[in-house]
């Protein structure tokens, strides 16, 4: 995803060919999702069983991870009926649905409806959800609270503008709460992946902010590289654990953990499956799945002709493969840190 401070926007065309990180990082939460499983405990619905993705993007790694949650409602007898179960994809307006809908399409192995709501937002009728996911999702914002006048990401804000992303990260993780507990069947489960910073305040990834931002500065005028501040947040473990709130939406936690996933392009390299230009070239068409839209409306928004904004992208992302290349050995320790959350709704409603 990307945005500017209207909300969020979708991923450019590239992403399901570009997302293995985020793949890796579902593949992560396998355990979490089979705990998940063991503890959902609802009396079979007359009406589907839901499921909903929150924050699907293109289609391929949410459809992975919500395969992989039907065989194991299948494999634990907790659906009487396969073809009960409706799996909602959820995602801002603007995201590429005809990719998604593509490979539904081509794979119609489940029964299936697309959901173009913020996920910030009510998205479903009262008490109809069974089990709620999202994965590399919950660190953006519903909109940028202001721009950063030292870099691009919140990770280096300062002063009031870091407060402002503080607070602003505090009302939509409320938000998104209250709505899905008002979704959420009683005895229903959510499985959440959050990307977050360590105890010394580091994402993990942030010297891939630190080559967005060395790339802007070369190519941007002084308003444009204001404007180019990405409406993302990433939470500390104590933001995502909040008892308050978990008890206030009548949530359990069932099980809450802090860990890290590398990216599968380090292994690759390290297995001799790809050379440096290749591991390159890998990260920087990652990073452009999910940072290009922030880019291009910025550029967009300052009025810049579409001759201008196709040069400059093409320009600018051929810097941030030349700065990958040149940073490759401080690229192989690289880990994303991540939250791991499985909620459970107790019996009675959100007051």
């Amino acid at each position: 995803m990307a945005a500017n401070t209207m909300g969020t926007l979708v991923m450019v065309e590239s992403y399901n060919e570009n997302s293995d990180p985020q793949l890796a990082a579902i593949e992560s939460t396998i355990p979490y999702i089979r705990e998940a499983i063991n503890v959902l405990d609802i009396q079979q619905p007359s009406s589907p069983f839901i499921i909903a993705d929150f924050g699907s993007s293109h289609g391929r790694n949410s459809m992975h991870v919500m395969k992989f949650i039907i065989q194991c409602l299948k494999e634990t007898n907790k659906v009487e009926d396969e073809k009960q179960i409706l799996v909602v994809h959820n995602d801002q307006p603007t995201n590429d649905w005809t990719q998604l809908f593509n490979l539904l399409n081509k794979d119609n192995s489940y029964h299936s409806v697309a959901n173009g709501r913020s996920f910030y937002e009510s998205c479903l009728p009262p008490n109809s959800l069974s089990i709620g996911y999202s994965s590399t999702s919950l660190h953006w914002l519903s909109h940028k609270p202001c721009n950063i006048s030292n870099h691009c990401a919140s990770l280096f804000a300062q002063g009031d503008e870091l407060k402002a992303f503080q607070e602003q990260a505090r009302l939509d993780w409320t938000h998104f709460l209250e709505h899905r507990s008002h979704e959420l069947i009683p005895g229903g489960v959510l499985i959440f992946l959050i990307p977050c910073v360590d105890d010394r305040g580091l994402s993990g990834i942030d010297i891939f902010r630190e080559l967005l931002y060395k790339c802007a500065k070369s190519l941007l005028t002084s308003q444009e590289l204001l404007d180019y501040t990405f409406p993302i947040y990433h939470r500390s473990y104590l933001e995502c654990i909040d008892d308050q709130l978990f008890a206030r939406c009548s949530f359990q936690l069932i099980k809450s953990d802090i860990g890290s996933v590398k990216l599968p392009f380090i292994e690759r390299w390290q297995n001799k499956q790809m050379t440096v230009d290749e591991f390159a070239r890998s990260i920087t068409l990652y990073i452009r799945g999910w940072s290009e839209s922030t880019l291009k409306q910025v550029l967009l928004i300052n009025n810049r002709s579409k001759q201008d904004i196709e040069q400059i992208l093409n320009r600018f992302w051929s810097l941030f493969d030349h700065e990958a290349r040149k940073e490759f050995y401080h690229l192989l320790d690289i880990s994303i840190n991540l939250t791991y959350l499985i909620l459970k709704k107790m019996k009675g409603n959100i007051e």
